[in-house]
C-alpha cells in the first residue's frame, strides 16, 4: 500500500514544515506509515485538477492513502473538496485530514460526510445567490439599468461553469452529481451539454461534452 502526503503553500512567506510536523505527529499516533511527501506552491483557489495534487492522485491506486494536514489544503471551496472526494472514493483511495482526524474512504461514514458537504455546497451557492440579489437591489435603488442589452444572446446559467464541468466530465463524475454540485437540475445540465456539442469548435472538448450528454 502506498501513502502520499500532499503539502501546499500559497505564498513564499509560508513554509511546508508546519504541515509536515502535523502529519508526522498524526502518523506517530495512528501509524506508522511509510510516507512519500509531495510539495506544491499554489493558491487554493486554483482547481485541484490543475495542481500537483492531481498528479499525486494519478500515482495512487485502490487501497492507497493520501494525507493532508487539513481539508483546506485540498481546495478552498466546498465544491472543490467535494469533487476531489468523489474522485478518490470512486477510485478506492483513502483520504486522511490530520487536523481533525478525518478519514474519507469507501464506507458509510464517508458517504454521509460527503452528503453533508454537498449540502454545505448548496448552502454556499444560496448565500452567493442572496448576495447577488442584494447587489442587484442596490443597483435598482441607484437607478442603474438591469438586465441584458437588446439583441444580446441569453446565456444559460451554466455558461460560466464551463471549465469546471469539463474537468468533472473528464474525471468521470456523474451528470447527476455535477448537476447537484452546481445547483441545477439534470435536465438543465443535459440541455447545456447538448448546446456545447452542437457549437463547440474544439473537437477534443466536444467529445467530452458528447460523452457527458450520452451518459
Amino acid at each position: 500500500m502506498k501513502t502520499i502526503a500532499y503539502l501546499r503553500i500559497s505564498t513564499d512567506a509560508q513554509d511546508y514544515q508546519s504541515q509536515r510536523n502535523q502529519i508526522e505527529a498524526w502518523n506517530a499516533i495512528h501509524g506508522p506509515m511509510q510516507i512519500e511527501y509531495i510539495s506544491d506552491a499554489a493558491s487554493g483557489s486554483v482547481p485541484w485538477q490543475e495542481r500537483a495534487l492531481a498528479r499525486a492522485l494519478e500515482t495512487l491506486a485502490a487501497g492507497d492513502t493520501l494525507i493532508v494536514s487539513e481539508v483546506s489544503r485540498i481546495a478552498r471551496s466546498v465544491v472543490g473538496v467535494l469533487t476531489f472526494l468523489e474522485k478518490t472514493m470512486t477510485a478506492g483511495i483513502q483520504v486522511i485530514a490530520c487536523r481533525n482526524n478525518l478519514r474519507f474512504g469507501d464506507n458509510i461514514q464517508s458517504k454521509v460526510t460527503v452528503t453533508i458537504l454537498a449540502l454545505a455546497a448548496e448552502i454556499e451557492r444560496e448565500l452567493i445567490r442572496d448576495r447577488t440579489k442584494a447587489a442587484l437591489a442596490a443597483k435598482r435603488a441607484r437607478g442603474e439599468a438591469l438586465g441584458r442589452k437588446v439583441g444580446q444572446v441569453v446565456a444559460l446559467k451554466l455558461d460560466g461553469k464551463r471549465e469546471e464541468i469539463v474537468r468533472c466530465l473528464a474525471a468521470r463524475v456523474s451528470k447527476r452529481a455535477i448537476a447537484r454540485m452546481l445547483g441545477v437540475s439534470p435536465t438543465t445540465l443535459a440541455l447545456w451539454l447538448s448546446r456545447q456539442v452542437a457549437g463547440d469548435g474544439d473537437t477534443k472538448t466536444a467529445d467530452i461534452f458528447d460523452s457527458g450528454s450520452q451518459s
